[in-house]
């Protein structure tokens, strides 16, 4: 078994890893700032923070700290000495670093120089992950659009993210650093906190609220159920991939929102919908993602369709 350190380790993703290594038999250390980015809070986000403090981080050893600071993550680093280092501690969507530029910079791309500057002197055998985006790509080139397409963000987020990737490969390629890159896309499910759509979709039809459906037909996105992302980054995390290489961890299926809307209409038949269409050319054109080296090399199998991944969401929430 292993010591696995995880940077934003009590945050959507993180705590549900967490839990992921820990009932593995995982030695779990989470590092995490607890900042919390949207207000005000609901009683979703209060059931979920309580979820995951009181069911999902049972156990872990809780630290926090912030990964802007090298001081405090070197130290965790050294007193803990992590077989295996993940990072998902960064601002958690696109919107929030174009209003949040400044702290965008500080948790993405000074965050990965510091964790680079700590591993490079770091001696024991260990792997570091490094948590990316889909947004790297910009426009996707090809569908399914694979980890080799052209890199071309249209936005500040994917273009840290992707000045991140930038500092792990090149690090890695002088200090011959154990890494690797994973890219996933519109992560949903219980526990998000940070109104992605489908979140502000599904919260919005429980509470019989109309919902605005911008471009809907058009806007397809590769829409992964938070079970199956954080078995693909502990399945990466867990196996030998060789040095720097990089992972779409998605469900592999481009779907629109128009067809999601579709789905939440069957569990909520008076379901308001107000559908505009509006100039998108900001955002980049996507869809599906290809996982098949994701499925060669570490045998990640996502298993949840869109419809399993609401069906589960919708009742998660309908019980909260």
């Amino acid at each position: 078994m292993s010591t696995v350190l995880i940077a934003g380790g009590a945050g959507f993703l993180g705590s549900q890893l967490s839990y992921q290594f820990k009932s593995s038999g995982n030695d779990v250390v989470v590092f995490d700032n607890n900042v919390q980015y949207f207000y005000p809070s609901t009683k979703y986000t209060l059931q979920n923070m309580k979820d995951r403090y009181e069911r999902l981080l049972t156990d872990c050893t809780l630290i926090r700290g912030s990964t802007d600071d090298p001081n405090d993550l070197r130290r965790a680093i050294w007193k803990y000495e992590p077989n295996i280092i993940i990072n998902l501690a960064a601002l958690p969507l696109a919107v929030t670093a174009v209003h949040n530029s400044e702290e965008a910079y500080k948790s993405i791309l000074a965050a990965t120089h510091n964790f680079m500057e700590i591993l490079r002197d770091y001696s024991l055998p260990n792997k570091y992950v490094h948590i990316s985006s889909s947004m790297v790509y910009g426009d996707f080139e090809k569908i399914p659009n694979p980890e080799s397409a052209s890199k071309n963000p249209k936005e500040i987020y994917g273009s840290m993210k992707l000045a991140s990737e930038y500092l792990v490969t090149g690090y890695s390629k002088r200090y011959d650093l154990n890494s690797a890159i994973i890219r996933p896309s519109a992560v949903y499910g219980p526990g998000d906190n940070n109104q992605r759509v489908l979140q502000k979709f599904c919260e919005a039809a429980i509470n019989n609220k109309k919902i605005v459906a911008k471009n809907a037909k058009s806007n397809f996105l590769d829409f992964s159920f938070i079970e199956d992302t954080v078995s693909g980054i502990k399945a990466v995390a867990e196996n030998d991939t060789g040095l720097y290489e990089a992972f779409n961890i998605t469900r592999g299926e481009g779907r629109s929102l128009a067809e999601a809307l579709d789905i939440l209409k069957e569990y909520f038949p008076n379901l308001q919908i107000e559908y505009q269409e509006q100039d998108n050319s900001i955002y980049p054109v996507r869809g599906a993602l290809d996982i098949s080296k994701a499925k060669k090399m570490v045998k990640y199998n996502p298993t949840h369709s869109l419809e399993d991944g609401l069906k589960k969401y919708i009742n998660y929430l309908v019980n909260t």
